[in-house]
C-alpha cells in the first residue's frame, strides 16, 4: 500500500509532464496569439494543480501523517498510461502538429483518471476547498477546450467526448457543493 506522500508526488510529477505538454503546445502555436494563450493557460492551470497538491503535502506533513497509507491508489496501469500519453505528445510536438492533433491529445489526456483521483485524494484527505478549486479549474478548462475543438476541429466525435467529460467533472462538483 502507497503512502500519502507517495501518491501525492506522483500526481504531482504528472501534472508536471501535462504542464510541460501544454506548455511546449503553447512555443507549438505561439505564431497564433489565441492558440499560443490557450496553451498557456492550460499549462498555467496545471502549475496550479501542481501548488494546490503541493499545498496540501506541506499541510499534511506538518500534520505528520503523509506517511500513512494512502486512502487512494494510483493505480500503476492508469499511470503508465498516462506517462506514455504525455511523452507521444511531446514528442509529436518536436516535430510540430497540426491543432486538431494537439486538441485530440489534451482530451486524451483530459479523460484519464488522473484528475479524478487527485479529486479523490483531496476529499478523503478532508481538503474540501482545494478539491473544489480544483475540480472549478478542471471544469473550465474543458469548457475551453471544447471551445477550442469546436473551433478549430470539426470533429463532432472529438467534440462529444470533450462536451461529455465537462458535464461529467460539472455534475461531480454540482453534487459535492451540495452536501
Amino acid at each position: 500500500m502507497p503512502t500519502t506522500r507517495e501518491v501525492l508526488e506522483a500526481a504531482i510529477g504528472l501534472e508536471k509532464r501535462s504542464m510541460a505538454l501544454y506548455a511546449r503546445f503553447a512555443k507549438t502555436f505561439a505564431d497564433n496569439p489565441r492558440l499560443h494563450e490557450f496553451w498557456f493557460g492550460m499549462a498555467r492551470d496545471e502549475a496550479r494543480h501542481v501548488g494546490a497538491l503541493d499545498l496540501v503535502t506541506t499541510v499534511l506533513d506538518f500534520e505528520e501523517v503523509l506517511d500513512r497509507p494512502s486512502p487512494v491508489v494510483l493505480e500503476a496501469a492508469t499511470m503508465a498510461r498516462l506517462g506514455a500519453l504525455l511523452e507521444r505528445g511531446a514528442r509529436e510536438a518536436e516535430g510540430g502538429l497540426e491543432i486538431g492533433r494537439a486538441l485530440g491529445l489534451a482530451l486524451e489526456v483530459e479523460e484519464t483518471e488522473l484528475e479524478d483521483k487527485v479529486g479523490d485524494l483531496l476529499k478523503a484527505l478532508q481538503q474540501h476547498d482545494e478539491y473544489e478549486r480544483c475540480m472549478r479549474l478542471l471544469v473550465h478548462d474543458l469548457g475551453e477546450l471544447s471551445y477550442m475543438i469546436e473551433q478549430y476541429c470539426q470533429d463532432p466525435a472529438l467534440l462529444q467526448r470533450c462536451d461529455e467529460l465537462v458535464n461529467h467533472h460539472a455534475e461531480t462538483l454540482r453534487l459535492s457543493a451540495a452536501h
